[in-house]
């Protein structure tokens, strides 16, 4: 696992959902093998985890291992199915500086279902991660 920005967030889900959008106009294949290749199923996992670190004010979102492997197949998709130059850059720019990331050992969590780093939840201002219904 290693730590990203919400900068990179962004970035990761315009990559995705282009090779998303390029592997459905020119592939026949169902929609579990779209999401699949594209990496597109972890879209809405990236938007809860990027939202959930802006509210908190925390300065970064986990990405897991086996999701740099989606971005890498998103990648690998898009030069196949002749996706966006630009956006292909940017897919290797983000599968350099994720390789080079030195892996994080921060323990995880899920607050409300969304995975985040527990150091930076104990941390909060606003107390506990799990609200109480007393």
């Amino acid at each position: 696992m290693i730590a990203i920005t919400i900068r990179e967030v962004v970035a990761l889900i315009e990559i995705l959902e282009h090779a998303h959008a390029c592997i459905t106009e020119l592939s026949d294949a169902n929609k579990e093998t779209l999401a699949r290749a594209s990496g597109s199923q972890l879209i809405p996992a990236l938007y809860a985890r990027a939202g959930f670190a802006s509210i908190r004010g925390f300065r970064n979102v986990p990405l897991l291992t086996d999701e740099i492997g989606l971005l890498e197949a998103a990648v690998i998709n898009l030069e196949s199915y002749r996706g966006n130059e630009v956006v292909l850059c940017s897919g290797y720019h983000l599968l350099d500086h994720f390789a080079n990331r030195s892996r994080n050992s921060c323990p995880l969590c899920y607050v409300h279902g969304i995975l985040t780093f527990t150091d930076e939840v104990e941390d909060t201002a606003s107390g506990a991660a799990t609200p109480s219904l007393t």
